[in-house]
């Protein structure tokens, strides 16, 4: 859900996950993303540790290149805190939109 999406700002965002990204310079990056059901980010991988707030219920499905395959299960406050690298494509597999807020730390 991070930078380097394999070119994400040419992809049409018809079936993805909307981002907004919310305020960014040399240290951090803040970004809202949105999944209405069904929506993905598609295949990215994040080079920054990063910080996520749930802002919603639902739940992602976080593919991994390697096959393996995560459940998050989403409740509105919840904060979690990731390690770089990592790649995988999230999937909103819930019925109702799923909101997060996400802070990269670029150094």
């Amino acid at each position: 859900m991070s930078v380097l999406l394999e070119d994400r700002d040419k992809r049409p965002e018809t079936a993805e996950a909307k981002r907004v990204v919310l305020f960014e310079d040399k240290k951090t990056r803040i970004t809202l993303w949105c999944f209405p059901p069904g929506t993905e980010t598609g295949w990215h991988r994040h080079i920054h540790d990063y910080v996520t707030l749930q802002q919603s219920s639902g739940q992602l499905q976080l593919a991994s290149r390697d096959g393996s395959i995560k459940y998050v299960d989403y409740e509105d406050g919840r904060a979690a805190a990731y390690s770089a690298p990592i790649e995988h494509n999230a999937i909103n597999i819930s019925d109702v939109e799923v909101r997060v807020t996400e802070i990269e730390y670029k150094t």
